[in-house]
């Protein structure tokens, strides 16, 4: 009866921690293993391209990072792919903002001799 609470502990431990980064681990692992040249890709050090190269025998990958820029990283390097918004999405939400005119910047007063 007295090592009920540790018990208790160890499998709340393992159901809150242990548990969810194994899965997260083996997400990553799958996504690794299943790139494909095309898919949009952020690296690990947050650099952004598109897969050019995957080679089977190494555990390597060609990243365009740039037009004509391709660097080769270990496929461990990839952080998730990236899915992009469709072009049409992107525009109406940049129509949505609200956008700021001179004017309201003119409406703030702003007494930088007064003392408190």
């Amino acid at each position: 009866m007295e090592f009920l609470p540790f018990i208790v502990i160890i499998v709340l431990f393992y159901f809150l921690l242990i548990r969810p980064q194994q899965k997260r681990a083996k997400q990553a692992r799958e996504l690794q293993l299943n790139l494909q040249p095309g898919d949009r890709v952020m690296l690990t050090a947050g650099l952004f391209g598109t897969v050019a190269e995957v080679e089977e025998s190494t555990a390597n990958i060609k990243v365009e990072v740039a037009d004509g820029v391709v660097v080769q990283v270990v496929r461990q390097a990839v952080a998730q792919k990236v899915v992009e918004a469709p072009a049409e999405e992107a525009e109406a939400e940049v129509e949505d903002a609200p956008e700021q005119t001179s004017a309201d910047a003119d409406n703030v007063i702003v007494d930088l001799d007064k003392k408190d």
